[in-house]
């Protein structure tokens, strides 16, 4: 009788354990990671423009140490990506870009950066659409139109995004953000008002299937940007910079709102480490940690909304 009931026993808890491990999601740190916004900076630049600023939202500590070696960031870089499980980078700026991809090309995805000081876009963007049919580029931009004072609705870019609507791949546009002292440590021409979200309705328009991500969540137009995020399906948001720039307080707040009014489902993880490898991992922290969201808001924002817009598998 005991061995019968032991037998019995056994298989209960066999059954049981086995519903629950299927049941239970995966853990958090398991969580696989794409970061739609890196950079192959070279960070010497950087070094050089940063030098004395230490001011409001632009505090040292908020940036972390900044690595001057180009191959000390890549090298930095990748080991961020590889102990916080990012699976996938997607470059979307830099003049070392491609010398970053090569280092690790199953890691990364190239997104294509326009030369947006040409009068005519036409040619170059022939050029891209061969290059994406040749399988080179995943996507367009980022495209910093800001620092050239150029409005988010210019016609300007329309070839491009002719191209991008096409072939249903992204496209990655600055909104919102700038860095320290703008006009003296970026561009003369830099104008926050340039990138208010709320100019890419024209765009939305004229372009209604085209996919758009709204790059740094678009503060300080967060407001606008959760309008046209949650206005038209084809647009996302993605958290780089914000993310670790802004503090924990106010991001944590945006994403909240975002996430409580949007859903989770067009929202994407994104860092634009630059010339800080660190703030990958933080930021990866950042989300594992937050509360506020459920396993599948965190699941959805650090992987699979990426997947799904980049068509890949887990």
């Amino acid at each position: 009788m005991k061995t019968r009931f032991f037998t019995c026993l056994s298989l209960v808890c066999v059954i049981l354990f086995s519903c629950t491990s299927q049941d239970q999601p995966t853990p958090n740190n398991q969580i696989p990671v794409f970061d739609v916004a890196m950079q192959g900076v070279n960070p010497a630049w950087f070094e050089r423009a940063m030098e004395g600023i230490d001011f409001g939202i632009h505090r040292i500590e908020k940036y972390g140490v900044l690595v001057a070696d180009s191959a000390k960031l890549f090298h930095l870089s990748i080991e961020q990506m590889e102990i916080n499980n990012v699976r996938y980078g997607s470059l979307s700026h830099g003049t070392y870009k491609e010398a970053l991809f090569d280092k690790r090309p199953e890691m990364f995805l190239l997104s294509y950066e326009p030369d947006l000081s040409l009068e005519d876009h036409s040619e170059a963007a022939l050029e891209f659409e061969k290059n994406i049919i040749s399988g080179k580029y995943a996507a367009l931009g980022e495209l910093g139109l800001i620092y050239g004072g150029i409005p988010l609705n210019t016609p300007d870019l329309y070839p491009y995004y002719e191209v991008a609507q096409k072939h249903g791949i992204p496209v990655f546009i600055h909104t919102g953000f700038s860095g320290p002292n703008p006009q003296q440590v970026l561009s003369p021409a830099f104008k926050i008002s340039t990138a208010n979200p709320l100019l890419l309705e024209d765009v939305i328009i004229d372009f209604p299937d085209l996919k758009i991500v709204m790059m740094h969540m678009g503060w300080p137009f967060f407001d606008e940007a959760l309008y046209i995020l949650g206005t038209y399906p084809n647009v996302y948001m993605e958290t780089s910079v914000a993310i670790w720039l802004l503090g924990d307080q106010l991001f944590n707040r945006l994403l909240s709102e975002a996430v409580a009014t949007a859903g989770n489902d067009k929202i994407m993880f994104g860092t634009l480490q630059m010339a800080w490898p660190e703030v990958i991992g933080r930021s990866v922290t950042t989300i594992r940690e937050a509360e506020y969201l459920s396993y599948e808001d965190k699941h959805a924002i650090l992987w699979g909304n990426a997947a799904e817009l980049f068509a890949i598998e887990e």
